[in-house]
C-alpha cells in the first residue's frame, strides 16, 4: 500500500507540474494491451494498463515487472518476462508507441 501511495504521489506531482500522458497499443497474447505513459519531458513517471486480455494470473505479474524496469531504465529496451513472452512484447510494443521510441 505503502509504495501504492508514493507512485500515486509520483503521477499527481507529475500531472500539477505539466506531465504529458501519451496512449499507445501492442498485440499481447489474447488481444492488443493499451497502456498510457505518463511523461514529464522525456521522462517516464508512470505507466498505466488500460486494456488487457492476456490471462490474468500470467499478464498482470509480468506487467507490473516490467512497468517496474521501464520506468527505471527509462526505455522500454528491457528483457520480456519469462512464460509472458507475448504480454511482455505487446505491453513493450505500447510503451513504444507511446513514447515515440
Amino acid at each position: 500500500m505503502k509504495k501504492f501511495l508514493i507512485s500515486m504521489l509520483v503521477v499527481l506531482s507529475a500531472v500539477a507540474f505539466g506531465a504529458e500522458v501519451k496512449e499507445g497499443t501492442g498485440l499481447g497474447y489474447a488481444d492488443d494491451i493499451k497502456v498510457a505513459v505518463t511523461m514529464d519531458g522525456d521522462k517516464i513517471v508512470a505507466i498505466e494498463v488500460k486494456e488487457n486480455s492476456d490471462t490474468p494470473g500470467i499478464a498482470n505479474p509480468a506487467i507490473e515487472q516490467l512497468t517496474k524496469k521501464v520506468i527505471e531504465a527509462q526505455s522500454s529496451q528491457v528483457d520480456t518476462v519469462a512464460g509472458a513472452t507475448y504480454t511482455s512484447e505487446g505491453f513493450l510494443e505500447a510503451v513504444n508507441n507511446a513514447t515515440g521510441k
